[in-house]
Formats: C-alpha cells, structure tokens, sequence
C-alpha cells in the first residue's frame, strides 16, 4: 500500500493500514522508526529478559516450587505463542514469557538436581558453551544462515514442535515418552542441535535488523527470540544428560 518498501517490516508491529492513504502509511513508518533497532539496545533487553528467567528458576529452586512445574509450561507455552505470532510487540508478554519460563526451569532443574546431583551445573555449562560455539560458527561464518539453511531449518522446527506436544501428551495421559526407549538419547540430541541452530537464526536477525534499521521496538523480538532458544537449549540438554545419568 505503500511505495515505501521497508513498509513490510513495519507491518510486524501490528499497524492496521486499510484506511491510510499512502503518504499517511509513509508519515507513521517514518514516526515509528525514528528511534531504530541497535546492538545496545537489544543486548539491554536480552539481559533483562535473562534476568527475569534467572529470577524466576531461583524463587522456585530455593522455595521448592516445583508443583508450579506443569502450569509454569502450559502458561509458559502460550505466553511464548502470543509473543511469537501477535503482530503487535508487547514487552510484557514477553518478560512475563521470561519470568514463567524461568519458574518451569528452576522446578525441573530441582528436581533433576535432587535425581542427579551435579547435572544442573554441567547442563548451564554446557548451554552456554554451546550457545559460545554456535556464535563463534556464525561470526565466521562457518554456518551460513542463507534462504535455503532457514528454510530447513523452519521445517525441521515445525516438525519438531508437533513431535514434541506428541510427546507430551502421551507422557502426560499415557504415562509413556519417547525419552523412556532405548533410542531416547538420540531423540534428545537431535533436540540439542536443533536448539544450538537455532541460536543462528536469532544471530541472523539481530543482524539484519541493525543493518536495516528497523524500529526500536523490534529489539524486543530479537531479545524474546534469543531468550527462547537459549532456554529451549538449556532443556534439551539437561533432558540429554539426565538420559545418559540413567544409563
């Protein structure tokens, strides 16, 4: 509607522009990116959300909260959809997102720690040095985030989700995971690699979108989209190593 092209990512924070003419939709995309999207910025909202996680999982661990467990992940997961499909940006989402996420963490990382004394300290080690490699990787460039890597990658992520809720209903109603089989280890990797990629495409963006110029209030995204894969990442590889404990 406009022959401004940047217009399209404007579209993401949710402007309804059916009775705008198109000098008007060029007056509130020039309004709405007059502060735009930098690495301070969005590093300042990344620490915060990561703050908001950390302060939830260590309520819940020092406190015992872990019969927060199963409601901090199905709010959890629909905070976290809102956040990912609204197409207005709204912060509060998605610090809530964080605080819930971080209160699902700090309960099944306790209870795991209590099973396997040790395991949450290797598995935030092992998170981080993950996270270390893959931007590493992508500085690099030894991991190309091109059109075809983020292609595969969206369907491999769509499939994993629908496994992954599968999953959970059977564990949930059926008392039965696929974790439990004699194959649940390379299950569990393979959730481990697709989280560890997944940091590139959140790198990619981050990127693109200072490059770009987008508006300041997209560095909320790209500091929920992090956040998500870091906390995805931290899971799988505390689900991988509780597998390996129990061998």
């Amino acid at each position: 509607m406009s022959h401004n092209p940047a217009f399209n990512q404007a579209l993401r924070t949710g402007l309804s522009t059916s009775s705008m003419s198109p000098s008007q939709v060029d007056q509130e995309f020039g309004r709405i990116t007059a502060n735009k999207m930098t690495m301070e910025g969005t590093t300042s909202k990344v620490m915060g959300m990561f703050l908001a996680v950390v302060a939830g999982a260590a309520v819940t661990w020092f406190f015992g909260l872990y019969f927060l467990l199963l409601p901090a992940l199905f709010v959890g997961l629909g905070l976290g959809l809102w956040a990912s499909f609204g197409k207005k940006v709204r912060p509060g989402v998605m610090m809530s997102y964080a605080l819930v996420q971080g209160v699902f963490i700090g309960g099944l990382s306790g209870i795991f720690e209590a099973m396997y004394p040790g395991i949450v300290q290797t598995a935030v080690i092992g998170t981080f040095a993950t996270a270390g490699a893959m931007f590493a990787a992508y500085r690099f460039g030894w991991v190309k985030v091109d059109a075809r890597f983020t292609r595969m990658m969206t369907f491999a992520l769509m499939g994993y989700f629908v496994f992954a809720m599968v999953n959970l209903g059977f564990a949930l109603f059926a008392g039965m995971s696929v974790y439990t089989s004699p194959f649940g280890w390379l299950i569990a990797l393979v959730g481990v690699g697709l989280a560890a990629f997944t940091l590139n495409l959140d790198f990619e963006t981050i990127r693109v979108g200072i490059a770009q110029g987008w508006p300041e209030q997209m560095e909320w995204r790209a500091a929920f989209g992090l956040t998500a894969s870091l906390i995805w990442l931290y899971v799988e590889i505390l689900r991988l190593l509780a597998i390996f404990n129990q061998d």
